[in-house]
């Protein structure tokens, strides 16, 4: 009989919009890449959240110490994040990030740290050390 109900199960979700059920996380590596995916979760989305991290070396790790802090924190809190919402985690190599006229740093986003959550469509964000505190991401992704 878990076949049959396995079976339901697929037919069930094929019916609904995942979409609205839960949050969608998607990864970018590249400030254009950033704005395309910023552009469709606009649409798509009815809140945006965008997190600005450093890049993963091969150490497994972060090459910022504040973002290894932050990542597994954020991660918790985004569990929680309401349905219809969206993160999208821009991944920041270091060359990239210490060059004073990065896009980040220049475009609208006006980034002077990593790691940094930003309620997109709001002046909302939080920075560095901030994102490592679990209470303050998770207000920061409850719904207005």
């Amino acid at each position: 009989s878990s076949g049959i109900n396995a079976e339901y199960g697929q037919h069930y979700f094929k019916r609904i919009n995942l979409s609205t059920v839960m949050a969608k996380f998607i990864t970018v590596n590249s400030f254009a890449e950033y704005l395309k995916a910023a552009e469709s979760c606009k649409n798509s989305c009815s809140l945006v959240f965008a997190l600005f991290t450093g890049s993963i070396t091969e150490t497994g790790k972060s090459w910022c110490p504040d973002c290894s802090k932050a990542d597994p924190v954020i991660e918790k809190a985004a569990k929680e994040l309401p349905q219809g919402a969206c993160l999208i985690t821009t991944y920041i190599d270091r060359p990239t990030w210490k060059n004073p006229d990065n896009e980040f740093r220049k475009s609208d986003l006006k980034l002077k740290s990593v790691p940094t959550i930003i309620k997109l469509g709001t002046e909302r964000r939080l920075v560095e050390g901030e994102c490592s505190k679990l209470s303050l991401v998770e207000m920061l992704f409850e719904e207005d």
